[in-house]
């Protein structure tokens, strides 16, 4: 057995690859708590910035404008991923899939978790959405959009999303 699978497997076993004792687990940390909240006023700004890209990306979807929704709601080195696990990197590759995503529905952005820090924060939201072909069926993603405040403005370094939901009582 190599020295590496040696290691790994008496850790998993719970024996001290050198000495082939067992090995004395410490005691287990307390639970982590809720994540700190930022301050009232930088909520505030947050809401009211974050909120206005939202409404900005919905008005654009329904004008099937993705140049606004990239240029506008990403950083140029945003990523994005979905249950395929395929990234997306960058503007270029975001402006090639949003300029067919607009004219697929309109959408609705809808916060249910937030955490705010001082430059940084992210947001889970339904981002619901309504097929323009009405032989289609509504659909939600749950969507997890990442922010940061770039000279005192957010912005969204990325996202990600999955077929899913928040129940209403999140």
């Amino acid at each position: 057995m190599s020295k590496p699978v040696a290691l790994l497997a008496s850790v998993m076993l719970g024996f001290s690859a050198v000495a082939a004792s067992p090995v004395v687990a410490a005691a287990p940390a307390p639970a982590v708590g809720d994540l700190p909240q930022a301050e009232a006023a930088d909520l505030a700004e947050f809401r009211r910035q974050v909120d206005a890209l939202y409404r900005m990306k919905e008005e654009a979807f329904a004008k099937e404008d993705a140049d606004t929704i990239v240029d506008r709601f990403y950083t140029r080195d945003a990523i994005t991923f979905g249950p395929e696990g395929k990234p997306v990197i960058g503007r270029d590759a975001f402006r090639e899939d949003y300029r067919n995503i607009v004219k697929i529905a309109t959408v609705k952005v809808e916060p249910v978790a937030t955490h705010v820090g001082k430059d940084a924060g992210w947001e889970w939201v339904n981002f619901r959405a309504f097929p323009k072909d009405k032989t289609q069926k509504p659909f939600t993603f749950i969507m997890l959009f990442v922010f940061a405040k770039k000279d005192g403005q957010w912005v969204s370094g990325g996202d990600a999303y999955t077929v899913g939901e928040f129940s209403p009582s999140r």
